[in-house]
This record gives C-alpha cells, sequence and structure tokens, in this order.
C-alpha cells in the first residue's frame, strides 16, 4: 500500500489485514519516529482514542517501509493499493514510469463498487459534490432506504467494512473525485454530475484531460442505469451522448434549453423563486414540485442547484416529494462551506477552508455579498482568478494573504481591480490582523481560492477547531459578548 499513513492508505490495509491478508506491506515517506503524530494529523474524523487504536492495530498488522526504505520491494509486490493523488508525489516516480507496475493497482474507490452488493450512487463535480452526497444521503436514510455513505475528505471516516453486513437493497452513497475517476473504469448505477469547471488542470493535460477523467462517472454505465446532469453546462449537457443510462436534468436553464434531449428528459430547475421539478419520474415521484429557495437553510444560488441535484436524484429513486421536502429543509450544509463559526462585537466569522479554486472563492463572495475581509492563499494550480478579482471589487473590504505560489497571481489581479491587499506571514497572524480591521456588520471569511491551505498554514493535530480556535482566542479576551453560533 503506497501512502499507509492516509486515510485511504490506512482505511484499506486494516480492512485486508481484518480479512485474513497477511504479506501486507505499507509504504509511507514518514519517517518512523514522525509517523504516528502524521497518522494522529490526518485521521481528525475519529476521537483521539480511536486514533491510537486504529494506529496500534496498523502497526500490529502491516510491515512498514518509511522514508530509507519506501517502495523498496515494490516490484514482487502482487497487488499495490494507491490513494487518489499519488502521482503528485515526487517520491513516486519510479511507480509513474513503470506500465507493469500500474497493472497491479487498485484503489478503495474500486473496491466500493466491485464489493457493494446493492445500487451505486456516485456523485462528482467541480463543486458542491460534498454538499450533494451529504443531502443525497440524508434524503435517502429519510425516506427508509438502507444507506452506506463515504465521502471524498481525506480527513474523514470511511465505509468499506460496512459492505459486509450490505444487501443487494443496501443504497452505497460515494462522493467521488476527479483522481478516483482517473483510475477507474467503471461507472456508478447512479451517477450525479454537479456541474464541471476548471480545475486541476496541471494534473490532466489541460481542459480537455479533465472533462475526459469527470466523463468516466457515466461512460461505463449500462441500460437501466441513471445520469443524473448538470442542465446549464455545454461540457455535462454532451456527457449524455456517452451513456446509454436513463437521463435526467437539473439546472436553472431547463425551461428554455434548446438541445431536444434536455427539453424532453425530467428535470428539476430553479426559478427565481423556487426549485421546481417536473417530468415522469419512478413510480412513488411526483410529476410536479415545488420548494421555496427562501426556506432553504443553506444559503446561495449554488447550494439552490446543489439541492435540485440531490432531489433529482432522488425523485429518479422513487422517493416520495414530502421526503424531499423534510430532508432539505432539515439540512444544515457542511462543515468548511461557507461554514457560519462565530459572532463578535458585530462581525460574523466564516469557514471556507474547502474552497480551493478561484471559482468556489467566487461563490463565497457573491453569497456573502459585501463588507468581507478575506483570507486567501496557497499553492499554485495554474487556474485563472480573474473573474475572482472582479466579483471581489465591490465585497472585499480588505484581502490578507498568506504566502505561496498561486497566492501571488491572485494579488496582482486584486490589485488591478483597486482591492486592499495586505500580507500575513502566517495564519495566525491573519486571523488577528482580520479581528484588528473588521467593525461591526463585516464578515471574515477563510476562503484559500487555492490548494494546500490545510497542509501549509492550517493550525493544531484537530482540524475542527482550527480557524474558530483562533478565532476565539484572539476575540474572547476583548470582547466578553463573544458567542457561539446557533447550529
Amino acid at each position: 500500500m503506497v501512502g499507509a499513513g492516509s486515510v485511504e492508505g490506512a482505511h484499506l490495509l486494516l480492512f485486508l489485514a481484518a480479512h485474513g491478508f497477511k504479506d501486507l506491506v505499507g509504504h509511507d515517506f514518514s519517517t518512523p519516529d514522525a509517523f504516528p503524530r502524521a497518522f494522529k494529523r490526518v485521521h481528525v474524523g475519529w476521537p483521539m482514542a480511536e486514533r491510537e487504536r486504529l494506529l496500534e492495530q496498523l502497526l500490529g498488522g502491516v510491515r512498514m517501509r518509511y522514508r530509507d526504505e519506501y517502495l523498496v520491494g515494490i516490484d514482487s509486490a502482487g497487488a499495490i493499493g494507491v490513494t487518489q493523488g499519488w502521482y503528485l508525489y515526487d517520491s513516486n516516480r519510479p511507480l509513474a514510469a513503470s506500465p507493469q507496475l500500474q497493472e497491479r493497482f487498485f484503489s478503495l474507490v474500486q473496491l466500493y463498487l466491485g464489493l457493494s452488493p446493492g445500487p451505486v450512487v456516485g456523485v462528482t463535480g467541480s463543486q458542491g459534490k460534498s454538499t450533494t452526497t451529504r443531502l443525497l444521503r440524508d434524503i435517502l436514510v429519510a425516506a427508509g432506504r438502507e444507506v452506506i455513505y463515504a465521502g471524498n475528505d481525506r480527513h474523514g471516516r470511511q465505509a468499506l467494512d460496512q459492505l459486509e453486513n450490505a444487501s443487494a437493497n443496501t443504497h452505497l452513497v460515494l462522493e467521488i473525485s476527479n483522481r478516483h475517476l482517473k483510475m477507474l473504469h467503471r461507472s456508478p448505477h447512479v451517477a450525479v454530475l454537479t456541474n464541471v469547471y476548471p480545475n486541476h488542470l496541471d494534473e490532466h493535460g489541460g481542459w480537455e484531460g479533465y472533462v475526459e477523467a469527470k466523463s468516466g462517472l457515466v461512460r461505463y454505465q449500462a441500460d437501466g442505469d441513471i445520469a443524473v446532469l448538470n442542465a446549464d453546462l455545454e461540457v455535462t449537457r454532451d456527457m449524455a451522448g456517452l451513456t446509454p443510462a436513463n437521463k435526467f436534468f437539473f439546472g436553472e436553464s431547463l425551461a428554455s434549453a434548446t438541445d431536444e434531449l434536455v427539453r424532453q428528459s425530467p428535470g428539476v430547475a430553479v426559478g427565481d423563486a423556487d426549485v421546481h421539478g417536473t417530468g415522469a419520474w419512478a413510480d412513488a415521484a411526483p410529476r410536479s414540485w415545488s420548494l421555496a429557495l427562501e426556506d432553504i437553510p443553506m444559503a446561495g444560488r449554488h447550494n439552490a442547484l446543489n439541492v435540485a441535484a440531490a432531489a433529482t436524484a432522488a425523485f429518479a429513486l422513487g422517493v416520495a416529494p414530502a421526503v424531499v421536502d423534510s430532508a432539505v429543509l432539515g439540512f444544515k450544509g457542511l462543515k468548511h462551506r461557507i461554514q457560519f463559526i462565530w459572532s463578535s462585537d458585530g462581525v460574523k466569522y466564516f469557514d471556507d477552508l474547502n474552497s480551493t479554486t478561484p471559482t468556489a472563492s467566487e461563490v463565497a463572495l457573491r453569497t456573502l455579498g459585501a463588507n468581507v475581509v478575506w483570507i486567501l492563499g496557497g499553492e499554485d494550480k495554474g487556474l485563472d482568478s480573474g473573474s475572482l478579482a472582479r466579483t471581489a471589487k465591490g465585497i472585499v473590504r480588505k484581502a490578507l494573504a498568506l504566502p505561496g505560489g498561486g497566492t501571488e497571481a491572485i494579488i496582482a489581479n486584486l490589485e488591478a481591480e483597486g482591492i486592499d491587499v495586505e500580507r500575513a506571514d502566517d495564519f495566525g497572524s491573519a486571523v488577528r490582523r482580520a479581528v484588528a480591521v473588521a467593525s461591526d456588520g463585516d464578515n471574515v471569511l477563510l476562503s484559500p481560492a487555492c490548494p494546500g491551505f490545510f497542509s501549509l498554514y492550517y493550525v493544531g493535530v484537530d482540524e475542527d477547531t482550527g480557524f474558530k480556535k483562533l478565532v476565539r482566542e484572539v476575540t474572547l479576551p476583548t470582547s466578553p459578548p463573544a458567542r457561539k453560533p446557533r447550529t
């Protein structure tokens, strides 16, 4: 297993060890002394006591190859497990250069799709896939379906071991990334594509390669499967021609769609005041349905589209409209996605840590709308930030930028739009400065717009307390009325 300390790698190793595999070898670029701390840091989805137990199990059942012996003996491996981003690391160049070794590769998502006895529901997209996946999970649970859920959060729990108790009626709901799809040559029974925007272009040789990877979600489907596609984007509409599955569409442009397939297919639209659906659904689903936008707990037009995507898939699976309504109205959104975490002295603080592209941070700025003190920065994906800077004009009062290759390109575009940009040396100083300059009515937003922010700057072993902890430490001594936000 390459990347043994990661959530995906450790989960695979522990699953195989529990099923009698004896000759397991874990490769990790940590040193023996550093490995335990690194393991606990990435496994923040588990309580600390459970992290300790998992670490003990891993080290007790796996022969580890640390930095000095990394990839030693891998030529003799019968099968090679890899994490979704294995090709991003220089230390894995011997793997990238060997087609013979790559023929032995397998991944966590391949096992999910191969071992699930029931229907697999897969969700991907450049934006919104995590929210859509979790909401669809909640809808299916509310409908009384048996559901197993696994996300793409590299620090969260996985669920491979739960498949042992699954049945042919169990829905496996998976969030699937472009990196998973790059090496996955099978599609889920139900495929949901939220959208496709420029992202990870350096990993796929450009836009066409990225689209090719995303299209793998529907490319290998069979007759009778379900494909849920975004009607607003040409790139996702075109994917309808790649699959024999039954097509369902969602989006803002359904009513005015010129494409014959889109106009004649069932779908859920986002209108000026509501989310509404019409069409011939599965047996229990409606021919018409409507939900007021103002009733959706999550702010922003993008979340209305996420609701439309999840509702479309749910209706295609025969879920009743009242169940969809109930699940949507009770859904509060996800951590690190424009998450309201704190308020003090009239200033609201929002954690949007998972927005690691310009387009994602642009959504966050549009959602807050005005009076934003913005913390950003990180590595370079080579993505254009011109539109982000134009959106920021009139919304951002001050930008606090942390060092990074991606940061510099954004700073240049922001300054060209006349936006006040101030550099910060580290995350702590950026938060302190944000608290100092923010005033009553302002919104302090952490939204990196670049990859790598977590590994470069985020604080502490516990991901859940990083930004919130810093904000509380800075505001509480000087602002006794500071309160914990309602959830």
